[in-house]
């Protein structure tokens, strides 16, 4: 048991952490998000064996208008503080018609970054050039392998060509209408596909602009110790540093209830809901206060979701 000067220097050291990992100063990120996860459609039209989420007994919701035209206004006021907006959740976010409407919403009120992730099985011309007009940012497109049989395991309901055809037609398209869109293509890596990261890597780096779009490979995470895909025997490591999600970014449901982290997909710990709540009120609420006292003190392991949860270890990607 330590003393409380000792628990004092614990605290503040874990504090210290969390700001070099996120590069803000602790008055920075105590004020309002950085980072936000809204979710605009609680389904996804893949089965992915990595993913913790059971969307079959998922009933489909979709945000409103009216409360994602609130959240805006609130980040809006913030402009100039918020890093990245990202609209999108856990599931596939071009099944929501509106998704290029809301991001012309956000960049109409002023927001610098907006961004979107998406498997690219319904990135067609159509879509691409909505988004792209729209304003869009930054795309994080996630394709787990190169080879047809090898991604159709793993990427469960989607069609290998039809993606890959996607992909470089959006690039086409990104090309033509604002070549100043980021994309970032992403490999989740695991047991399946574990000796092709380097592979693709090099494929991709002859299609995409080396100097400004991105080419990752990520560690496969357990979703809150709920699956074990991972391979990476880290999960004892994890309790022995902060969450940086706590203090980095905000995520909020169909439902307009905010969760603790998007890895809270049933938001069994709610912190607060955006219905009758703002944004800076469950933010600076005593809910998720209590919470980052916990990872401060390097007691995660007392918070079931929290204990093991490899999404924000030291390095989410491969070298």
């Amino acid at each position: 048991m330590l003393n409380n000067d000792k628990q004092e220097i614990l605290s503040q050291n874990s504090l210290k952490y969390v700001c070099s990992r996120l590069n803000f100063p602790a008055p920075e990120l105590h004020s309002f998000p950085k980072y936000f996860l809204i979710e605009n459609i609680n389904q996804c039209n893949a089965r992915c064996v990595m993913c913790g989420i059971d969307f079959d007994n998922k009933k489909t919701a979709r945000l409103s208008a009216k409360l994602f035209a609130k959240i805006v206004e609130e980040i809006s006021h913030h402009r100039d503080h918020v890093e990245k907006v990202m609209v999108y959740l856990d599931g596939e976010p071009l099944l929501e018609k509106s998704l290029p409407l809301r991001i012309k919403l956000l960049k109409e009120k002023g927001i610098k970054l907006v961004n979107i992730a998406t498997n690219a099985s319904l990135l067609n011309k159509k879509n691409s050039e909505k988004l792209i007009k729209a304003g869009l940012d930054e795309v994080y497109i996630t394709m787990d392998s190169l080879k047809k049989d090898v991604y159709e395991k793993i990427r469960v309901g989607l069609e290998f060509e039809t993606v890959k055809k996607n992909i470089f037609n959006f690039i086409k398209i990104r090309n033509k209408l604002n070549p100043r869109l980021t994309i970032r293509i992403q490999m989740v890596q695991q047991k399946l596909n574990w000796d092709e990261g380097e592979s693709f890597k090099q494929f991709w780096q002859s299609h995409l602009n080396v100097k400004t779009d991105q080419i990752v490979v990520q560690k496969a995470h357990n979703w809150g110790s709920l699956i074990d895909v991972s391979g990476y025997n880290d999960k004892d490591e994890v309790n022995k540093i902060p969450c940086i999600a706590l203090w980095g970014t905000f995520v909020v449901h169909v439902d307009g209830v905010v969760p603790l982290c998007c890895m809270d997909t049933n938001s069994l710990h709610s912190i607060g809901n955006l219905n009758n709540q703002s944004i800076k009120e469950v933010w600076q609420g005593k809910k998720l206060a209590s919470y980052r006292h916990n990872h401060l003190n390097l007691n995660r392991n007392k918070i079931d979701i929290c204990d093991g949860c490899t999404l924000w270890r030291e390095e989410k990607h491969t070298e």
